[in-house]
């Protein structure tokens, strides 16, 4: 995205050719990533929020309900917002072990430290972004209700997300992806992802019909707002239902 290319172009440039290890403005290294490996269990998803320090918070409580992977999402915020948002956020989840994911953007990615990328179908190439963030990041992809997408990029991505399975509030017009797409993919040996409308009260389906991990936003952060014990009960409420 060109905004984004801009807005972390400097930081983009100092980072070794094929390296998502990134550095500050002033030089300073940003911290590694913890150790790569499939994304189980819950993974958040944060929702638009301009309040830094409401974001850091729930975040924060989302980890301490259970979250095992954190993807920074933030669709209405400027570039100069986001960038500053996920170093925020990759210094904290990092810090508790926990990878973050920026959404959209290997630029960002890049730029932030991040442990890598989740692209969807209007966003990089995954074969490019493998290419410049090397073997050791997590790249994403969106397969929405097409398994054939899964197939095309199975090879370079470490996971694949098939959803709206439920209907999603985030995008009420979302496409639904039957859950009979997370069995076929589960049969593939790929690590899956199952997406849109999933709580606590229908998590279980999913990952019984062949997910590794279940992406949530509202069920865990609601409107956006809540206070960090809420967040956090509201995590536990997801996480306690999926195997350990």
């Amino acid at each position: 995205m060109p905004e984004e290319s801009k807005a972390g172009e400097a930081v983009v440039n100092a980072a070794a050719p094929g390296s998502h290890t990134a550095a500050t403005d002033s030089g300073e290294a940003l911290p590694p990533p913890p150790p790569k490996a499939p994304i189980r269990g819950l993974y958040v998803l944060t929702p638009d929020t301009d309040d830094d320090e409401w974001l850091a918070a729930a975040v924060a409580a989302a980890i301490a309900g259970g979250t095992s992977a954190v993807q920074y999402r933030n669709k209405t915020a400027d570039a100069t917002t986001r960038l500053r948002q996920a170093r925020m956020l990759m210094k904290l989840c990092h810090a508790r072990g926990v990878p973050l994911i920026v959404n959209d953007s290997v630029d960002m990615a890049i730029a932030s430290g991040a442990a890598g990328v989740h692209l969807g179908r209007d966003d990089d190439d995954p074969f490019d972004a493998r290419r410049r963030l090397g073997p050791d990041a997590i790249v994403g992809v969106s397969c929405y209700d097409e398994f054939e997408r899964a197939e095309q990029y199975a090879g370079v991505a470490d996971n694949l997300a098939f959803g709206s399975l439920f209907g999603s509030s985030t995008k009420p017009g979302a496409v639904r992806a039957p859950l009979e797409l997370l069995t076929r993919a589960r049969a593939r040996g790929w690590n899956v992802v199952g997406i849109g409308g999933v709580d606590a009260s229908n998590a279980r389906l999913a990952i019984e019909a062949g997910a590794d991990a279940v992406a949530v936003i509202t069920a865990v952060f609601g409107t956006g707002r809540g206070a960090a014990e809420a967040i956090e009960e509201a995590a536990r409420a997801v996480r306690a239902v999926l195997p350990r």
